[in-house]
């Protein structure tokens, strides 16, 4: 009986083994496919809501640029922004993202909002556009940078998150 477990240990082994190996070779495997799916999709959603936000302010800044100027500062006027893609991006972000990086956006989304109800009431004479909109830029350029320090192997931070001219840049004025 002992020459047939002495016949019997080395296969049963070398299947034990090699089953082990399998097992724990497609764990491994698992984890590292489920971080590069999660990876990608907070960059798809971190993506997302840079083309929303940007969209968005480029539909409060033309909803500013069609106020008749005969609505009255303070009257409340209709909003023309579809905020479906908007909301749906920061949904995106409240599902697959880290806190730092929904905390961004959340920040973002305030400094939408602020804008938002002040074109729906009409600016305040004198108010800057350029000083209004960078405060959201402002958010943007800050939710870049935590997604950078999240998402990319690149260390530096940005200096600059757009190649348009500063405000007082006589290009405006010419």
């Amino acid at each position: 009986m002992s020459a047939l477990w002495s016949l019997l240990a080395a296969p049963v082994g070398a299947v034990a083994t090699t089953l082990i190996g399998v097992f724990a070779g497609s764990t491994v495997s698992r984890r590292a496919q489920d971080r590069h799916w999660v990876r990608d999709q907070v960059t798809a959603t971190c993506a997302r809501v840079l083309r929303e936000s940007s969209g968005v302010l480029v539909g409060l800044s033309e909803m500013e640029a069609s106020r008749s100027d005969s609505v009255p500062q303070g009257v409340v006027i209709p909003t023309t922004i579809d905020w479906r893609p908007w909301n749906e991006a920061l949904s995106m972000v409240n599902l697959v993202a880290d806190k730092d990086i929904a905390e961004a956006a959340h920040a973002l989304d305030e400094q939408i909002w602020r804008l938002h109800t002040m074109v729906k009431r009409g600016l305040p004479p004198g108010e800057n556009w350029f000083a209004l909109r960078a405060r959201v830029e402002s958010a943007q350029n800050d939710f870049i940078v935590t997604a950078r320090h999240r998402l990319s192997l690149a260390g530096d931070p940005l200096q600059r998150f757009s190649g348009r001219p500063a405000p007082d840049d006589p290009i405006w004025s010419s």
